[in-house]
């Protein structure tokens, strides 16, 4: 079995946290602004639903990024198991909309 390089998984991973942080740092802070300032009221409302949005689909897509990876390193082992967190990630997301 091939193991995937730990530094190009955590460098890979780093990147998708610190984008999903950034983004919805920045929507959230524009959103904010333009709220307080009662400017375009769908607008703000638009850029504070997206930042959301990121800032909670951020965990999802470093456990998608790390099955890509595991996969491209043919290590079934942890692809199975990122797989069972993707899954419970996903069942989250379904119970709490019942």
């Amino acid at each position: 079995m091939n193991r995937p390089s730990p530094a190009r998984l955590e460098v890979m991973i780093g990147e998708v946290l610190r984008f999903g942080t950034m983004a919805s740092s920045a929507l959230f802070a524009i959103g904010l602004v333009m709220v307080l300032a009662g400017y375009q009221s769908r607008l703000a409302q638009a850029l504070l639903q997206a930042a959301l949005i990121i800032l909670l689909a951020t965990p999802a897509t470093r456990v998608i990024v790390s099955i890509i990876e595991y996969f491209r390193e043919r290590d079934w082992m942890f692809v199975v198991l990122t797989l069972v967190v993707l899954a419970a990630l996903a069942g989250s997301v379904v119970a709490s909309h019942l």
